[in-house]
């Protein structure tokens, strides 16, 4: 059973199996008030000490009669206690802290997975749009290399100047990109095929080339169909990808094709790409840096205001509490110096009464 000294505010526990009956006097021990008890209830529940008051010694001794005891008579109950801070005990406390995460590590996954996701889409999206976009520019490109071409090579083939039309094939051919460059007249005839680099082809296949010369079954997969200016068609040729068009060349009925390695628009995707992934990265290392600084700054004064909480809980009063700093924190360690000093005043009445 818990009692306080109603003029010095000491407070006593006491057992009260040891009274004797159901009032006792008791005289303080600090100011020699005379306190009189009763006996508490077997359903009474019993009071409980603050957190911070250490458990107290009891009674031994103290004859309590029933209705009085004689002022001399020194009741032998112990005066409370309260425990003293020491940093082994505030470490003590500390491995009692509820887990979970800290609010620098919470703000990092965040960011992380704002990375992450913002990574992913803007990945998608270039994937989605940007290979079609430049399959659309070199679709753009070889087609305007098939009607320069074709202009070209008009006026000789009307003469029948092969010869001159071959050389300018060769010509067209030593553009960069361009594997191959050729000519079929109005029944289907190859008259002019050459390939621009055959160093990008297998050597088996380039071998073959040399040997049996170009392959005339190669245009005739992409024949223009009938009304029809044009005709667009990505082809397979010795492992490499093809995109091959055909334009027709004037009124001679006869088609020029133009074929030029897909392999190029998919380095440069993959060329353009890689800036991306390491834009991303360094930006998810920068701020994975910066929002690392920034929880600092605001976990250390959590942590030093709950170090400050710790105290006050085991009885450390004494000790003014300090954070440097602004806005909310800052009110925070305001209100629990505010909270410290009027325990300490609360105390101190107590104390001098």
């Amino acid at each position: 059973m818990i009692i306080n000294c109603e003029e010095c505010g000491k407070r006593y526990r006491i057992d009260e199996n040891k009274i004797k009956g159901e009032r006792a006097r008791l005289k303080c021990k600090a100011c020699g008030n005379i306190m009189e008890v009763t006996r508490p209830q077997p359903n009474d529940e019993p009071e409980r000490l603050p957190d911070f008051v250490d458990t107290l010694s009891q009674t031994s001794g103290a004859e309590s009669q029933r209705d009085e005891v004689p002022e001399n008579t020194e009741s032998s109950f112990a005066e409370e206690k309260t425990m003293e801070w020491t940093p082994e005990t505030l470490t003590k406390e500390k491995g009692q802290r509820p887990g979970g995460l800290s609010i620098g590590l919470k703000l990092l996954i965040m960011f992380v997975g704002f990375v992450v996701v913002m990574g992913s889409v803007l990945t998608f999206v270039y994937l989605k749009y940007v290979p079609s976009l430049m399959a659309d520019q070199i679709s753009l490109r070889t087609y305007s290399i098939s009607r320069s071409f074709s202009a070209a090579v008009l006026q000789p083939l009307l003469v029948r100047n092969y010869l001159r039309v071959n050389k300018s094939a060769e010509i067209i051919s030593q553009l960069p990109g361009v594997a191959y460059v050729s000519v079929i007249n109005k029944r289907g005839i190859v008259i002019a095929g050459i390939f621009g680099d055959l160093k990008r082809f297998p050597s088996k296949f380039a071998a073959k080339v040399k040997q049996e010369g170009f392959p005339t079954q190669l245009s005739r997969q992409n024949l223009i169909p009938k009304g029809k200016s044009q005709s667009a068609k990505d082809l397979s040729l010795g492992g490499q990808k093809i995109h091959d068009v055909a334009v027709p060349i004037g009124d001679s009925g006869a088609e020029a094709h133009v074929g030029l390695f897909t392999e190029d628009v998919e380095k440069a995707v993959r060329e353009s790409l890689t800036p991306l992934l390491m834009i991303l990265a360094a930006m998810a290392i920068l701020g994975g840096l910066s929002f690392f600084l920034v929880a600092r700054t605001i976990s250390r004064p959590i942590r030093s205001l709950t170090d400050a909480a710790q105290r006050i809980s085991l009885g450390q009063i004494d000790l003014p509490i300090e954070v440097k700093g602004g806005g909310e924190i800052a009110a925070l360690s305001v209100s629990l110096e505010r909270m410290r000093f009027s325990i300490k005043s609360a105390i101190g009445r107590l104390r001098r009464r």
